[in-house]
């Protein structure tokens, strides 16, 4: 048996939406206001800016457990971001992964870069291209092998 799942999310079309985040806005309540007020289930982003504050968080895959996280307060540069919204209980959920750059000047041309899942975000200045599928909603569920809460979607064989 294949751990393969797939559904076509889009049969009603895709909207594009273009936008900032500024003055501190926190990205992830952002994200969900945006999918709230353009009613979107079901989304994909990329955005690029600067932030004031991330946290990242890590699961363990072979214990199974969420790591402590690792907070940066400091200026840096997103050199990759990206995520996607779905619903989760039946409200947006955003799942945001970042990449980050700093000057540090212990670091190989005096700067650093830091990545992971990001479980929060202060922004600078964001700007965001999020694309909305329009149709059938991914959805999250419970998934028993990873422990985690996955796209629920028809198993491939």
């Amino acid at each position: 048996m294949t751990g393969i799942t797939a559904r076509q999310v889009n049969p009603a079309g895709t909207r594009v939406f273009m936008g900032t985040l500024t003055d501190k806005a926190e990205l992830h309540p952002a994200f969900v206001k945006v999918a709230q007020e353009m009613d979107i289930q079901t989304a994909t982003f990329e955005m690029l800016g600067g932030l004031h504050e991330v946290e990242f968080s890590a699961y363990d895959f072979v214990k199974q457990v969420h790591q402590e996280p690792i907070i940066v307060s400091r200026a840096m540069e997103i050199v990759a971001g990206h995520g996607t919204i779905s619903l989760l209980d039946g409200a947006p959920h955003v799942h945001m992964h970042l990449a980050v750059a700093f000057r540090d000047g212990n670091a190989p041309q005096d700067i650093r870069v830091v990545g992971g899942h990001a479980a929060r975000a202060v922004a600078f200045a964001v700007e965001f291209t999020l694309t909305a599928y329009d149709g059938s909603p991914a959805e999250r569920a419970p998934h028993p092998s990873t422990g985690l809460r996955l796209w629920n979607f028809p198993r491939i064989s």
